[in-house]
């Protein structure tokens, strides 16, 4: 049995004002790195055996503080990262909407048929992200793993293995710094064990 403990990373100031981040390195916010550290302090676990993260800099350090803890490396992988937003990136989600609401509605019903120019398709995306994990899950075959990521990967990762169309990703919450647990068994066979779990920072009201 294998574990694959999935994490979004913390608050950055693109979260505060509601920009599509994407493949854009947009750091952490004052808050995201209180969140991170609180993570590091609380997460419950005993050992940690991997730890992998996005490469991108809001997801490198999210996993520092879990790193020095566990006296382990981050092992950084671009494969891990956020959806590519295209012409999005970097424009706040009422501009988007304003501009395009017949395209906003669509990347929140029916992302699959969705038209963002230069961006990635979402089935595309979700074989880029669950493909990663899953080789990543069978590479640490009886090990528990880190993994930091993103939102949108950590949804449609969690639609993969749930069975579950792509349109549902944006009913699935995923909070900064939110934890998931996902237990492949050896033949590959996949239980989410635990979603969107943020008790790490109640103790010290950083959510």
């Amino acid at each position: 049995m294998t574990e694959i403990v999935i994490i979004r990373h913390g608050e950055t100031e693109w979260n505060q004002t509601g920009r599509f981040q994407g493949h854009s390195d947009v750091p952490l916010s004052e808050m995201g790195r209180a969140q991170a550290e609180a993570l590091g302090r609380n997460l419950m676990l005993d050992h940690v055996d991997a730890i992998y993260a996005s490469d991108l800099i809001r997801a490198m350090d999210t996993a520092a503080p879990l790193a020095t803890r566990f006296g382990l490396s981050i092992t950084p992988d671009p494969l891990l990262r956020e959806l590519h937003f295209g012409a999005w990136e970097g424009r706040t989600f009422s501009d988007v909407n304003a501009e395009s609401p017949n395209a906003m509605k669509r990347f929140y019903n029916d992302p699959e048929r969705v038209e963002i120019p230069d961006s990635e398709p979402f089935p595309d995306f979700q074989k880029r992200v669950a493909g990663r994990v899953r080789a990543i899950a069978e590479q640490q075959r009886g090990k528990r793993v880190v993994i930091v990521s993103h939102g949108a990967s950590i949804r449609i990762l969690l639609a993969d293995i749930l069975v579950m169309p792509i349109r549902s990703i944006w009913h699935i919450s995923q909070l900064n710094t939110a934890v998931n647990k996902i237990r492949f068994e050896d033949d590959g066979f996949a239980v989410v064990t635990l979603m969107n779990d943020t008790s790490h920072l109640c103790a010290e009201n950083v959510l």
